[in-house]
């Protein structure tokens, strides 16, 4: 190739020959070069030479144009492009592996041998694919990190890892060295740290898992606080209208009272004021009467007939006026003051207790048990282990539930929740029964669900107290709020106490929530009055921080 390229170059210029022409000798120049060179240098003498092989020109060459080597120029010229086009692909770029046989231009190394501990091109491979001894290299692919495999100080494949030190050795240090030290081949130590690895990532996959359950429970906490915050503004509003009402309706009670009594009191009055007028209008028609016989008698002339109707007229009867009269007014204003005595005296009531009237829950027609009545039916509970969620741990005694913040080594089982910090107790409860529990920590939930309840996913169907096939009382430092069928009660009481106590009355439908305070004190939280279907199994749960414990009595 480097010969072919020295026939198409210009003697003078030294350069690829561009408008060739060629001389009677037959050497090629490039015409601006030969005719620079002659008008240059020969003119002077009135001959011309050939720059190449020196033959003398008694006249100057008239020059033309070679068609024949012009064409072979532009032949050699698109020859010579591919070529370097082929070959430029295979140079080693900067942030390729350079072959470490190529002596001139390296080309890009394709593969790496661990016994050469060199890196070769394709061309330089290809012993190691025909010599027979070659041929048992392991070759490895060519990369610029290779040489991280290379010892430093004996250059020596690292083979050996020292797990005393955590270093990569070749056989060299092995035995030097680390003579002593507990060492492994590099393959048996990647295997183990392999091992390591896919624990690493399961673990890393479970933190992942139970990240992402607490924050979707405190994303449902966070809504739950929101909820009970406003249905504790609507309790407030409902109530207070209906506080409004009842001193209303008071109020037109008394009006009404107060108008009866006007209206009783103007009757009588206008009763006896019609009276006194009748009588009245009778003594004046007798009066008017004898005023007529006065006045014939004082016209008669004769003194006889005169005296005689005088005996007759007698005495003027006799007017009594009682002076009783009716102050309708002062009886008004004795029955507004009445009534304004009244309404103050209501309205303080009802300001007193207003409190209560805010706070105030369903009362039930039967009474709160003696915890003592209710211990003569206790039933202690039992965990089902088969139930238990994976992020839970259970005691060996099967009455005590904590959180454990990682993924536990549980084998699978159909009854086991697979999302929800949930669990059952082992049996299910008929007719009476009653059970205490206590918490520490953080949230959990006290419930109570048939057997049939979803184990599987995170839809409420599997979720205690937002099916219609559970109830739940969630425990937590602020207050206790309780679900059933997706629906809560607002905060229905705060925290006295952390033992709660359940009661069951299977046949009346009856399911009961107690706070247990010393010594043996019950505050009913909430009962449910429904007809159950299904045998109750005691549920738990136990969320972030917290530990729950079924007591034994």
């Amino acid at each position: 190739m480097a010969h072919d390229q020295e026939l198409f170059d210009c003697s003078i210029c030294l350069y690829l020959l561009e408008d060739p022409v060629t001389t009677a000798c037959g050497h090629s120049f490039c015409m601006k070069c030969i005719n620079s060179f002659w008008d240059t240098r020969n003119n002077r003498r009135g001959t011309y030479s050939c720059p190449q092989c020196r033959q003398t020109f008694s006249t100057r060459p008239v020059l033309k144009r070679s068609t024949v080597l012009s064409h072979l120029l532009e032949e050699h010229k698109r020859t010579t492009d591919q070529h370097a086009a082929s070959d430029g692909d295979n140079f080693a770029a900067p942030e390729d592996v350079p072959c470490d046989a190529c002596t001139e231009r390296k080309q890009k190394a394709s593969m790496f041998c661990l016994v050469c501990l060199a890196s070769f091109c394709e061309t330089h491979l290809q012993p190691h694919f025909e010599v027979p001894p070659l041929k048992k290299h392991d070759l490895i692919q060519a990369s610029a990190r290779v040489k991280e495999s290379i010892c430093d100080r004996h250059h020596k494949l690292l083979e050996i890892f020292c797990r005393t030190d955590q270093q990569f050795l070749c056989l060299m240090c092995a035995v030097d060295e680390h003579k002593g030290h507990d060492t492994v081949a590099v393959s048996a130590a990647k295997c183990e740290m392999q091992r390591q690895l896919e624990k690493t990532e399961r673990d890393i996959a479970d933190r992942v898992l139970v990240s992402e359950r607490n924050i979707a429970e405190l994303k449902d906490a966070a809504d739950s606080i929101r909820d009970a915050a406003w249905q504790a503004c609507d309790d407030f509003e409902r109530q207070s209208l209906e506080y409004i009402s009842v001193y209303t309706r008071f109020v037109k009670r008394k009006c009404s009272e107060m108008r009866e009594k006007v209206g009783e009191a103007e009757k009588a009055g206008v009763d006896r004021t019609t009276s006194r007028l009748r009588k009245l209008q009778r003594e004046v028609f007798e009066l008017r009467r004898r005023q007529n016989k006065v006045q014939q008698l004082s016209q008669t002339d004769n003194p006889v007939q005169f005296l005689l109707g005088f005996q007759a007229l007698g005495d003027i009867p006799a007017f009594t006026d009682s002076h009783e009269t009716f102050d309708l007014t002062e009886f008004v204003a004795a029955q507004k003051d009445e009534m304004k005595n009244m309404c103050d005296k209501e309205r303080n009531e009802l300001l007193f207790n207003s409190g209560e009237i805010m706070l105030k829950k369903p009362r039930l027609h039967e009474e709160i048990p003696s915890r003592m009545k209710l211990l003569r039916r206790y039933t202690q509970v039992k965990v089902d282990p088969c139930t238990v969620a994976a992020c839970l741990c259970l005691s060996e005694t099967k009455t005590e539930i904590s959180w454990s913040g990682s993924v536990q080594a549980q084998p699978d089982h159909a009854d086991r929740f697979t999302h929800f910090y949930q669990a059952l107790g082992e049996k299910g409860l008929e007719g009476d029964a009653y059970w205490e529990v206590e918490w520490d920590g953080g949230i959990v939930e006290v419930a109570a669900s048939y057997k049939s309840i979803k184990r599987k996913g995170s839809g409420k169907e599997c979720c205690f107290g937002h099916n219609d096939q559970s109830w739940k009382l969630i425990c937590s430092p602020s207050g206790c709020t309780f679900w059933h069928n997706n629906l809560h009660k607002g905060q229905i009481a705060p925290v006295r106490s952390r033992r709660v106590g359940v009661r069951l009355d299977y046949d009346a439908g009856t399911l009961g929530f107690y706070s247990v305070t010393p010594p043996d004190r019950l505050t009913l939280l909430h009962q449910v009055q429904t007809a159950f279907t299904e045998p109750l199994y005691p549920g738990f749960a136990v969320h972030l921080g917290a530990t729950l414990r079924v007591c034994k009595l």
